[in-house]
């Protein structure tokens, strides 16, 4: 413990304390983030500076989900705690600044998405505040495709067969000018049709499901389509 400041008991409440433990949480690596909050202070996991944000807000801003993690399942820290400036969550900041995996993490940990801040706003409230009132797509539209979960077999079209904790672009498309229109995700193989109307396979190509010719596995492959197709 003799790295712990003289004065700092379990219940510090040491400003200088509190204004460390941001920036080391908003400038380093999760490592130097675990270590520092485990040795500079007693009260590191909870303490907060004068706006009310603790080391789980700023991770959640950051969306540093290792320690956010480790906060959560290690230290034993208040997920529902809220700042003094908004009334935000930890929930509120990973959605706010985009942090899909925070947000995840967040979810499993049992934190609800209708804990409402000073303004009535619950997280799920955010995601759909800037939401336009009504939006009307055509099929012409320029379209992304982006796919998560295991990507053995190179199931989501991905150039590595790494899974996918969130949602990322399949970039080869872009790459090429195609705009996808649809998409069928299976368990062993994926189709994606353009709006040229030429069909796209990837995944386990076992007993010819991919409609190359052969039984490999395959990235993403294109072959011709005709006026109807069928995919199981």
């Amino acid at each position: 413990m003799g790295s712990f400041m003289p004065d700092c008991t379990l219940k510090c409440h040491s400003q200088q304390h509190a204004l460390d433990i941001i920036s080391v949480v908003t400038r380093g690596s999760e490592g130097q983030i675990k270590a520092f909050l485990s040795s500079y202070c007693y009260n590191a996991a909870t303490i907060k500076d004068n706006f009310g944000r603790n080391a789980l807000h700023l991770v959640s801003s950051c969306g540093k989900k290792g320690v956010l993690d480790w906060l959560a399942e290690t230290k034993g820290v208040d997920l529902l705690a809220k700042d003094k400036e908004s009334g935000w969550t930890a929930l509120h900041r990973s959605i706010f600044y985009g942090h899909i995996d925070c947000v995840l993490s967040l979810l499993k940990h049992g934190v609800g998405l209708y804990v409402q801040d000073k303004d009535g706003m619950s997280p799920l409230d955010l995601v759909m505040k800037d939401r336009p009132a009504h939006v009307a797509f055509k099929n012409t539209d320029p379209t992304d495709v982006y796919t998560c979960g295991n990507n053995i077999n190179f199931t989501l079209g991905h150039g590595g067969q790494q899974g996918k904790h969130h949602p990322e672009l399949v970039d080869l498309f872009p790459r090429n000018g195609v705009y996808v229109k649809q998409v069928v995700l299976c368990k062993f193989h994926s189709v994606f049709l353009s709006q040229k109307g030429q069909v796209y396979t990837c995944g386990h190509g076992q007993g010819g499901r991919l409609g190359h010719g052969d039984e490999q596995t395959c990235l993403v492959y294109w072959f011709n389509c005709f006026k109807k197709f069928f995919f199981f």
